[in-house]
């Protein structure tokens, strides 16, 4: 029986939530019990169910489905690679389902339509060449450059997120992930822009600009220090509770900072998606990889890159957890992530990312002295500059350094 019902796609069955109905919950197939009391033998009764019993009666629904299209789809489970998946019940000739919200809709005909308006073809929902993706919108660039835009409005996991990727890159696709939480777990985890959340009516009008807020970032190096090129030490902690917080270790970096964290950001002439997506296609912005984080640099800043850094080497391939079945269907795109799959949102702060640091030179290179020839310490805030002045506490300090830090 099960063999002969249409499979959802690699992507979507990796990502599907399922909700037993008799236990009232969702079930995680990744686990022995599935994550109910009890649950130990409860997987081989579901299995013992197929050929035997119809879908319907199988006690398994898409929750999603539930919630969103206030419909019951039964679901049952699919093996791919040793893993239990679960699939959408659809009766013959019954269309698959989508549940895109009318601001996901939006996104990929503003940019579909600001691409064709700067000379680059755009295509909506289109298939890679090797069927392992549907891509939102495909943008055809210059010198053979194919952009995946792809608007994600809903919470997904991170595993969700670097299969989907995977599947991009492996079929050639330069995608650009585009976020409007600025706590989604996609967030340089592959490439991507942050833009705010604006409603489907604002969007769809192209005079008004979109804003990327993250994603797009520049390479900065320098000295270490309250008077140096860096805005703060990137090997000091980001403390969100007091993001005024400055601090310094006196050596020297180079960083790929993001653009708005950088301390070039004065907020003018801002940087909008069209210009962005415009700029990727012509391939005058480069994404890149470094230890995990991806991210967007303008092509100067990737020349710089390259000259200091040398080639990015290519993360390690991973084997697609899912790589078989029917990829012609698509189930949803902007729907809740399952309370199971979702992994805790993480703090944000800087996201700056360290190419290279040098520790601040021997003391005994340069030993600052008075005009008696005796030493003068090093203020004890760590600017790396000398202090002949003593503070409340009677150490060396500058009285800018203690109000910097008093905030």
């Amino acid at each position: 029986m099960d063999d002969d019902l249409p499979v959802d796609s690699d992507e979507d069955l990796f990502r599907n939530p399922v909700y037993y109905e008799p236990a009232g919950r969702n079930l995680d197939l990744e686990r022995p019990d599935l994550g109910v009391p009890h649950g130990q033998d409860l997987l081989q009764v579901l299995l013992g169910m197929r050929r035997r019993v119809p879908v319907e009666k199988r006690g398994l629904i898409c929750p999603d489905c539930r919630d969103i299209r206030r419909r019951r789809v039964p679901m049952y489970l699919v093996q791919r690679d040793g893993v239990w998946l679960a699939s959408h019940y659809r009766r013959p000739g019954e269309k698959p389902i989508s549940h895109e919200s009318d601001e996901h809709l939006a996104r990929k005909e503003r940019v579909a339509k600001d691409s064709e308006d700067h000379g680059f073809r755009a295509d909506i929902e289109s298939q890679t060449a090797d069927g392992l993706a549907r891509l939102d919108v495909r943008i055809n660039g210059a010198n053979g450059i194919v952009l995946g835009y792809e608007p994600q409005l809903s919470a997904q996991t991170y595993r969700g997120m670097r299969a989907r990727e995977g599947a991009r890159r492996r079929g050639g696709i330069q995608s650009v992930w585009d976020f409007a939480d600025p706590d989604h777990v996609g967030i340089g985890t592959v490439p991507y822009v942050r833009t705010p959340n604006l409603p489907a009516s604002v969007i769809r009008v192209q005079k008004n600009p979109i804003a990327v807020q993250d994603g797009n970032f520049v390479l900065e190096e320098g000295q270490c220090s309250q008077n140096g090129a860096l805005t703060r030490c990137p090997d000091k902690p980001y403390d969100p509770e007091n993001p005024t917080d400055a601090g310094y270790c006196g050596g020297w970096h180079r960083i790929l900072m993001p653009a708005h964290q950088s301390n070039t950001f004065t907020g003018e002439g801002r940087l909008t998606l069209t210009r962005f997506i415009v700029e990727a296609a012509a391939g005058e912005r480069v994404p890149f990889q470094r230890n995990g984080h991806h991210g967007w640099l303008p092509a100067q800043q990737w020349q710089r890159y390259l000259e200091a850094n040398g080639p990015a080497q290519e993360e390690k391939e991973r084997r697609p957890s899912v790589r078989q079945g029917d990829r012609r269907d698509r189930c949803t795109e902007d729907r809740p992530a399952s309370e199971i799959r979702a992994e805790p949102k993480q703090k944000r702060g800087s996201r700056a990312i360290v190419l290279e640091s040098r520790p601040r030179e021997t003391e005994s290179t340069r030993v600052w002295t008075d005009a008696s020839g005796q030493p003068i310490p090093l203020c004890r805030f760590g600017c790396g500059q000398p202090a002949s002045l003593p503070g409340p506490e009677g150490l060396p300090e500058h009285y800018s350094c203690r109000r910097t830090q008093q905030g």
